[in-house]
Parts: structure tokens; sequence; C-alpha cells
């Protein structure tokens, strides 16, 4: 993370569940990246809860490997919603 800190603008993928969303915010708000211009961060729901994945629209999981190619470029599509944490 700390290799953002050189960047604008920037997107990260989190492959994980509701915990690895929430470690790498953490990680983020210590390194002070939420105040560069343009921070997003998308997730891939591979954990067992996927809570927020799925309030967000992502869906509970993503099971199929043969499908990343799709959720990639529907990730690289998205629109980005505020988080309040």
């Amino acid at each position: 993370l700390r290799l953002f800190q050189k960047f604008d603008n920037f997107r990260i993928l989190v492959c994980g569940g509701d915990g690895s969303v929430g470690w790498v915010l953490s990680e983020i708000d210590k390194l002070s990246l939420h105040k560069q211009a343009s921070c997003q961060l998308g997730v891939l729901p591979l954990g067992t809860g996927n809570d927020l994945a799925r309030v967000l629209g992502w869906g509970g999981s993503c099971d199929d490997d043969t499908q990343l190619p799709q959720i990639l470029e529907k990730l690289e599509r998205a629109s980005t919603k505020m988080l309040d944490r």
C-alpha cells in the first residue's frame, strides 16, 4: 500500500471478506491514503460473510473463477459510492 502514496488516483481490489476489507481500510487510514485525490476500493467477495460486498451490489460470493475476466471488467466500469465507517 505504501507504493500508492506516489499516486494521486488509484484503485485497490480487496479479494476477501469483511475482515479483509476492514484491515485494508485501516491500513489506508494509517498511511493517510484516504486524503489523496481519488482513493477507490473494490471488493471481490471471497470471504465467508461478505456483507459489505452484498450491500454494495457485488453479491455474496465469487466462487466461479471462470467469471473473473467479466468481474474485473465490471469493477473497472463501476461507479463509486462514499463509505462512512
